[in-house]
């Protein structure tokens, strides 16, 4: 955490790497932390404050070939940004490393992300899918903090080179995301409009269009800008309207963004490289529209016409190239309740992504549906991370008015079952991690105990507030039973920066 002691307040330097489809960007911040908390509660810090101090250029991401990202030459990349900004690994405290879009199905994905830890310092890392990069994205634009502010969703939608993720916030949280095979970089070409590439992701569905684009055959700004109205077009209607699979066949992953007649899409934030397009003067010629090798121009201009025949209101959000990077990994060290059940052999952890649980509606007394709630949680964390196993994620039960026995028995006998279906309790190496917001751990641990016969172990927190997005390490108790827990979110300062911007369009 950069010093020791328990401050009012301090400041520690955070680094962001963000390795796309076509670009490469490093971001280091300065971060302010606060104890928000009473001196007669646990200490909790917050990020208060974020100051950008370095924003690398733009590097194009460096391949070795069409399946493998050329790791010597993406360390030199960051190497040298570190000199320029005039910091050494041992001067950063902590960071993210977020692989995005098409880069994260690489062969040598993996070893990437462990090479640039070892040259970077110490990250929260993630091989971000979709949904995953979706989340970080909107939650750097600062879309997720806009949804507090206005009423009806924010939809953000990271546009790069090879992807489109949607993430719809309300009220400041993510309630679902959506990915499409739509991207600035699926199509390249040169300045004569020659076809350099275009990816497989997308051939299947322009041969089924009647667009014939083949590896060195020529193409007009017209067609190109019937492809990317198309894509436009898709994509809004996609969000406004019920998930039809047929109208949509750029979708990839879960369909689990589809509309819902309950909800209004009040704004529109594009971001990534394509977001940053939008702001340009649209292409007069195709040396132009091929200005960086790719049909991102012209994507940009066909979501701008697009966007202006919807109801919602259409906008780039500032630094949009940078959303995924700019809110880079933060730690920030709380201490669980003295009310924990913990197995200490099982300690430390690290980069363990949370998914929370949502409470179905009305009295959680009834019981009737905490089982499908807990069914749902354990089954979205498998769908993003994996299965259970070691474990691949912790769950988050949120505060509720009141815990009475009956209702904890009932959610540890919910995941118990789940979790005996899921996965091999007998298995030494298997087991659960249950963080409660509530005063509720020590309890909800003993149930779930004694209803698996000793067999499914657990460690379950209290006290801590975690949201989608977020990673913990948990460390070894440091007296008795009070447990250090970093939580490693993403931070800005959008919910400042929004409000200035509104002052000045007043």
């Amino acid at each position: 955490m950069g010093g020791e002691g328990i401050d009012s307040a301090k400041w520690i330097t955070s680094v962001g790497i963000d390795l796309g489809t076509s670009t490469t960007k490093c971001v280091f911040s300065r971060l302010k932390i606060e104890r928000r908390n009473g001196l007669s509660m646990l200490p909790q810090f917050h990020i208060t404050d974020r100051i950008l101090s370095y924003e690398s250029p733009m590097h194009q991401t460096p391949f070795r070939n069409e399946t493998e990202i050329d790791i010597s030459a993406l360390e030199i990349i960051i190497s040298g940004e570190y000199q320029k900004a005039e910091l050494r690994p041992s001067d950063v405290d902590t960071g993210a490393v977020i692989i995005t879009g098409e880069t994260a199905v690489k062969l040598n994905a993996d070893s990437i992300v462990h090479g640039l830890a070892k040259q970077a310092g110490a990250f929260v890392v993630a091989e971000a899918g979709g949904d995953l990069e979706a989340i970080l994205a909107g939650k750097g634009s600062g879309a997720e903090a806009r949804s507090i502010l206005t009423q009806g969703m924010v939809v953000n939608i990271d546009i790069g080179g090879g992807t489109a993720n949607a993430a719809f916030f309300e009220r400041g949280s993510c309630k679902r995301t959506l990915n499409f095979h739509i991207g600035g970089r699926l199509i390249m070409l040169d300045s004569a409009g020659t076809i350099t590439k275009v990816y497989p992701a997308v051939q299947d569905w322009l041969v089924n269009e009647g667009f014939h684009l083949n590896k060195g055959g020529v193409t007009s700004m017209d067609e190109l800008r019937k492809i990317t109205h198309c894509w436009s077009e898709m994509l809004f209607s996609t969000l406004m309207n019920p998930l039809d699979s047929e109208s949509c066949p750029l979708i990839y992953g879960e369909r689990n963004g589809a509309l819902t007649s309950s909800e209004n899409i009040a704004e529109v934030w594009i971001s990534g490289g394509v977001g940053r397009l939008m702001e340009q003067a649209s292409p007069r010629t195709m040396e132009e529209a091929a200005g960086y090798g790719d049909i991102g121009p012209l994507l940009a201009e066909a979501l701008k016409k697009a966007g202006s025949a919807y109801p919602f209101r259409l906008q780039v959000p500032p630094g949009a190239q940078r959303a995924t990077v700019i809110g880079a990994g933060v730690h920030t060290t709380v201490l669980s309740g003295s009310t924990v059940f913990v197995d200490p052999h099982l300690l430390p952890l690290h980069n363990i992504p949370v998914v929370k649980l949502k409470w179905p509606a009305g009295d959680l007394s009834r019981l009737a549906g905490i089982q499908p709630a807990v069914e749902a949680v354990f089954a979205e964390g498998i769908r993003k991370f994996g299965k259970l196993g070691k474990p691949p994620f912790a769950i988050v039960l949120p505060a509720v008015p009141y815990y009475s026995y009956p209702v904890i028995r009932e959610i540890a006998a919910a995941i118990v079952d789940v979790s005996t279906a899921s996965m091999q309790p007998e298995n030494p190496e298997m087991f659960l991690v249950i963080i409660c917001e509530d005063d509720a751990a020590k309890a909800m641990g003993n149930c779930i105990h004694v209803l698996s016969a000793g067999k499914l172990r657990c460690i379950c927190l209290d006290q801590i507030s975690v949201e989608h997005g977020d990673y913990i390490d948990i460390g070894k108790p440091v007296a008795e039973e009070c447990i250090p827990v970093a939580i490693k979110t993403l931070v800005f300062s959008a919910l400042r920066e929004l409000r200035d911007n509104e002052r000045e369009q007043c």
